[in-house]
């Protein structure tokens, strides 16, 4: 099953939309959903680990390997593509 991921921090403008629009689509689809603080622990390793530049960022992980999805608020069609692909 996938995992999205969810990186943001309190301070970005941006990341309220990105979490309300995960949390929708996780009523209509299946995947497992995680937001991470970037500036905690385990958001400093998905930082560093994936090169993260900007929040929000989406990594989807599927059968253990993970990727940066999407930087910033994804379009619902696309983020939807995503779950299903």
């Amino acid at each position: 099953m996938k995992k999205i991921i969810l990186v943001t921090t309190n301070k970005c403008p941006h990341c309220p939309a990105a979490k309300q629009l995960w949390k929708e689509l996780k009523k209509e689809y299946k995947f497992e959903y995680e937001e991470v603080d970037g500036l905690s622990a385990k958001g400093q390793e998905l930082v560093h680990k994936f090169s993260i530049m900007s929040v929000p960022t989406t990594i989807i992980e599927e059968d253990g390997k993970g990727r940066v999805a999407f930087v910033g608020v994804p379009q619902k069609e696309k983020a939807i593509e995503a779950i299903k692909g």
